[in-house]
């Protein structure tokens, strides 16, 4: 199949000629929104029954570990042997480790297979980024990445009502079980549809010693970032070895002659300023969206379903946005009109969620606050794509795209991490104990004193105020992003 870029058979991404395509991607995407969405509601029913309450962090930080790792590493592979050979194995391994993560008998053996379904749902994302850049031409990648935020938008508001049936009827384990005949219909629907750019597949070059930094440099920064406010030692220590492996693993790209990453897929213009801006707009909007439930459940007196949608506007918004980029594109703007646009909303958006939380205004003042950070991130993310799979090549797709997700990963993981120490470490500050808390995040019916109310609620705004710094940092990139594109521009047409 020739590339989105080389033949442009005209029509919509449900048109036949790319609807195959399509239904097979957002298929793809449908996993791995599933498997984000569905897990986090039952891990106190997991506690409860395998018990081994220790590892059950694990459960979530393996397989976001691993898939970090593993998306970077999709890149050179779909690179070398084409996107459809890639799926094919991903397909296979992703349904095979949740059919090991369903039957786990213990919570060691869970943390396990949770790692090898990392593996797979990594190489997931990076397939359906790159089979976007490979499929269809330009004019239509907006409309595909927006049919893929529908797909996750529409998991937002299903998966936790999916979750709650199967844990009421069926239990923990069938989360699991019904991602098999979901994984097992991508498969059919990509199995020969996906695009295959490399009919004579090439030799795959297995980086070792850039996966095992790659590794390592995720490994201790996952530590380093969650025990912020915990043990600050222990913190220190995993974000010094974090900087030591990151500066081992930009070293070897610069010496290696077939690095994981080469430099040119982070530094080039305008890669660079696509992967700062979609990075720090995730870590604002995210850091405080996830500890929202929490502020409704126990500050706002809320109950526990009411609280778990409440981060649903976030994720409305982010969706709507990018069905509002794909037609602002095929009318004239450019992406980093877009990126600028977006990371110009983020700033006021947070400023009012966090004033509206510090001065308990009413609820949906709140959520409308969110809603609008969902749609920064929305502007900034999808334009951030499109913009990077227009500067990329075909031969160089799948690894643009999956340093690109690896970034947006790592960003995601240290938003939540940090959201959550700050508020953790002003609860402790002011009551002492943040015991309450750990039990309420994990799930727990949990019944606080005033102080603690407060607490939660003070926490929360002092996310606000690191997320406020982080959009302003965004902001500057976007402005940057949006100059150069603007110069580069007016060189191009003069000449």
């Amino acid at each position: 199949m020739a590339s989105g870029a080389e033949q442009d058979s005209g029509g919509g991404i449900w048109s036949p000629a790319y609807l195959p395509v399509t239904l097979a991607n957002l298929t793809i995407v449908a996993i791995a929104a599933y498997d984000g969405l569905a897990l986090v509601a039952a891990l106190p029913t997991i506690a409860d029954d395998l018990g081994n309450v220790a590892l059950l962090p694990w459960v979530i930080t393996a397989f976001l570990a691993t898939a970090a790792v593993a998306g970077i590493t999709a890149g050179p592979i779909i690179d070398a042997i084409g996107v459809r050979r890639t799926f094919r194995v991903t397909g296979l391994w992703f349904l095979f480790a949740s059919a090991a993560a369903a039957v786990a008998p213990n919570m060691p053996l869970l943390v396990v297979a949770r790692a090898l379904q990392g593996i797979g749902g990594g190489l997931v994302i990076s397939v359906a980024l790159a089979a976007v850049g490979l499929t269809y031409p330009n004019r239509l990648r907006a409309r595909a990445f927006a049919a893929n935020s529908m797909v996750w938008g529409v998991m937002g508001f299903g998966g936790p009502v999916i979750t709650a049936g199967l844990l009421t009827f069926a239990g923990w384990r069938m989360i699991f079980i019904i991602q098999l005949p979901i994984t097992a219909l991508a498969l059919v629907a990509g199995w020969r549809t996906l695009p295959s750019t490399r009919e004579r597949p090439q030799r795959v070059v297995v980086d070792i010693r850039g996966i095992a930094l790659v590794g390592a440099l995720v490994v201790t920064s996952l530590v380093g970032v969650s025990q912020i406010g915990v043990r600050w030692w222990l913190a220190g220590l995993g974000v010094a070895a974090a900087i030591t492996f990151g500066g081992a693993f930009w070293a070897h790209t610069g010496r290696a002659t077939d690095p994981l990453v080469a430099r040119t897929h982070i530094t080039r213009f305008p890669l660079k300023r696509i992967h700062v801006t979609s990075g720090l707009v995730l870590i604002a909007g995210l850091a405080a969206d996830n500890y929202l439930p929490l502020y409704m459940q126990t500050t706002r007196g809320r109950s526990e379903s009411f609280a778990a949608f409440s981060v649903l506007f976030l994720t409305v918004g982010w969706t709507l946005a990018a069905f509002v980029v794909s037609r602002l594109l095929e009318h004239g703007w450019r992406e980093a009109d877009s990126i600028l646009l977006g990371s110009g909303i983020m700033l006021p958006a947070i400023a009012i969620g966090g004033i509206g939380v510090a001065l308990t205004w009413p609820i949906p003042v709140i959520f409308t606050a969110f809603f609008f950070m969902g749609t920064a991130i929305g502007f900034v993310s999808t334009s951030g794509l499109t913009l990077l799979q227009a500067s990329a090549a075909d031969s160089e797709m799948g690894r643009v795209n999956s340093a690109h997700q690896f970034v947006r990963t790592l960003c995601i993981t240290y938003g939540v991490a940090i959201g959550g120490a700050i508020l953790l470490l002003v609860v402790d500050r002011q009551i002492g104990d943040v015991e309450v808390v750990r039990e309420a995040l994990g799930g727990d019916a949990v019944e606080a004193s005033g102080p603690t109310l407060d607490a939660v609620r003070d926490g929360l705004a002092w996310v606000h105020v690191f997320s406020g710094a982080v959009a302003v940092v965004c902001l500057a990139a976007a402005f940057q992003l949006w100059r150069n594109t603007r110069a580069r521009s007016r060189v191009v047409n003069a000449a």
